[in-house]
C-alpha cells in the first residue's frame, strides 16, 4: 500500500467565521459578507445571518488612529460654528477691551501672553463641539474655518479636468498679457 498524501481541505462556513472574527475584535471586510450573501443566494436567510447583517453596520470594535473624514458632517458642523463664532468673537473682544482699559487706567500693561478674542473663542467651540472637531487645536480649527469659508476646503470638487488637453494646459497655465 502506498502513501499518498491528501489534502483535504474542510468547508468552513462563512457565517460562523464572521461571528468568530466579530467575537475575537477583529473587523469584518465586506467581501467575507458578500460571500455568506452568495452562498444564500438560491435560499432564504435565516435568523442567524439576519441577526449577524444587523450587526455587522456596527462596527467591530473601535479603530485606533485617525477618524474616518466625513465630509459632510465636517461641513454642518463648520457651518454650526461658522453661526456661533461672531457672536462669540464679541463676546471675547468686549472682555479683552475692558482688561486693556483697565489696564491702562491702572497704568499698566496687559501681558504678551494673554490669550486672543478669537483663540477664547475657537477654544470654547472645541470644547462644546469636541465630538465633531476632535484631536485638533484651535489653530488648526481656524484654518480649516478659513479654509472653508473661502470655498478651498473640498479641494476635489473645484478641479475641472478637462478632456481636452491644449485646454487643460491654458487653464492651469494661462498665457501672460503683454502690455
Amino acid at each position: 500500500m502506498t502513501n499518498i498524501p491528501i489534502k483535504q481541505r474542510l468547508q468552513v462556513d462563512p457565517v460562523e467565521r464572521i461571528e468568530w472574527k466579530i467575537a475575537q475584535g477583529i473587523a469584518v471586510s465586506g467581501d467575507e459578507l458578500l460571500q455568506v450573501i452568495d452562498r444564500l443566494e438560491a435560499y432564504p436567510l435565516d435568523d442567524r445571518t439576519r441577526d449577524l447583517l444587523r450587526k455587522f453596520s456596527i462596527s467591530a470594535v473601535k479603530r485606533r488612529g485617525r477618524p474616518h473624514n466625513c465630509r459632510g458632517r465636517e461641513d454642518f458642523a463648520l457651518e454650526e460654528l461658522d453661526d456661533r463664532y461672531p457672536a462669540l468673537l464679541l463676546k471675547y473682544q468686549g472682555e479683552f477691551r475692558q482688561k486693556r482699559c483697565s489696564a491702562a487706567a491702572e497704568g499698566t500693561v496687559l501681558p504678551v501672553s494673554e490669550r486672543t478674542p478669537s483663540e477664547l473663542a475657537y477654544s470654547e467651540i472645541l470644547q462644546e463641539m469636541q465630538a465633531d472637531f476632535s484631536n485638533i487645536d484651535w489653530l488648526a480649527l481656524r484654518t480649516k474655518h478659513s479654509q472653508w469659508k473661502k470655498g478651498r476646503f473640498h479641494s476635489s470638487e473645484n478641479h475641472t479636468d478637462s478632456q481636452d488637453f491644449d485646454a487643460e494646459i491654458e487653464r492651469q497655465f494661462p498665457t501672460p498679457k503683454s502690455s
